[in-house]
């Protein structure tokens, strides 16, 4: 018997700190994709909690779309203001848009993509409104295909003109790039900051962020946004096969018919030296090196410990299924003093803001 709307709760519930509600559940219900989710509840008649779960999936993408749109205006700047050519930034960023093109040679728009996943939402909303449920899980299936390609695009777009950074300007500049893009990120990780908030507040504003992020760049084998979401005795962990975001780069990408962003027709780039900013390894993807800098980096130096740990894949070994794994400890003065050491830090002897002054 079909579960009716007046049986079931909502899916989604009001996080106070967050400010908004997010998905019902225990951070291992999180691991679940949305898009399942919503299609689950329409077999079962809830069309209700279809339509809420729909919704929510434009609230897991917003924060990469508005990201994406932004450092790919940054990122220019920041190689003009650096003394690359207004020409050579404009060949270079035409040629990223070339390959950036539809099959049929129609110029990528982002913000098209994003207005047509948004309207294909609503549809799909309509639909379930009106009892329609072939039409409605369609037009989900439909909504998130739009998301997915109008997502991998504007992120290939970003990954390029990182690329182009690292051959205009050499691969060194990429750890200081990485931190002007993500200079209002920093400012507001002072939450973080267990002299602002008690950590039990941090960690679960942690974990939250991160799932409902990484579900909305897609994440898993079928691009659903699965995550895998385990307990350890000191710690949370999430891991990402691949990641929707960084991690897809390094494999290859059969329904869209691409080879890993690191070999032609896209040839960009992975680190070739040892680097702090990115934990100190080879072949990691020059976009992938951004989760360094936020959460372990530039943490450390603020508060004395990262926010999340990375263990992220590389190249070429990532071509054949490397998974990118997030950890989030339960007590930040028990992560190990090698964490600190392979980023080219020293754990300090008490944490805070206050302890690193």
């Amino acid at each position: 018997m079909s579960v009716t709307e007046r049986e079931a709760p909502s899916p989604l519930v009001m996080h106070e700190a967050i400010g908004y509600e997010i998905r019902r559940g225990n951070y291992l219900e999180h691991a679940a994709s949305t898009y399942t989710l919503a299609a689950a509840a329409i077999v079962d008649g809830r069309f209700k909690d279809a339509i809420e779960l729909g919704r929510y999936t434009v609230r897991e993408a917003v924060e990469a779309h508005e990201l994406y749109r932004d450092w790919i205006v940054e990122i220019k700047g920041y190689l003009r203001e650096r003394g690359v050519s207004e020409d050579v930034v404009a060949t270079e960023e035409r040629r990223i848009r070339d390959l950036l093109k539809f099959d049929d040679g129609v110029e990528f728009d982002a913000e098209a993509g994003w207005a047509s996943y948004n309207s294909t939402i609503e549809a799909f909303a309509a639909a379930c409104s009106a009892g329609r449920a072939k039409d409605a899980t369609s037009l989900l299936d439909i909504a998130r295909e739009i998301w997915r390609d109008t997502h991998d695009r504007k992120c290939d777009w970003v990954y390029g003109l990182i690329d182009v950074a690292a051959r205009q300007l050499g691969e060194n500049c990429i750890g200081e790039l990485w931190d002007v893009l993500m200079a209002p990120m920093y400012a507001y990780y002072v939450r973080y900051d267990v002299d602002n908030n008690p950590w039990p507040r941090s960690f679960d504003l942690l974990m939250h962020y991160a799932l409902e992020g990484l579900r909305g760049h897609l994440s898993g084998p079928a691009r659903l946004g699965e995550i895998e979401v385990f307990e350890e005795e000191d710690r949370w962990g999430m891991r990402f096969d691949p990641c929707g975001s960084g991690g897809r780069t390094y494999r290859d990408d059969p329904k869209a018919g691409l080879t890993p962003r690191m070999e032609a027709p896209f040839n960009f780039g992975v680190t070739t030296e040892e680097h702090d900013w990115a934990w100190n390894k080879k072949g990691v993807c020059h976009y992938c090196v951004h989760c360094c800098a936020l959460n372990e980096r530039m943490p450390m130096r603020k508060f004395g410990y990262p926010t999340r740990v990375v263990d992220p894949p590389t190249w070429p070994d990532a071509k054949n299924g490397g998974k990118c794994t997030w950890y989030v400890y339960k007590d930040p003065k028990q992560i190990p003093a090698e964490i600190y050491e392979r980023v080219g830090m020293k754990k300090p002897a008490a944490i805070g803001s206050s302890a690193q002054k």
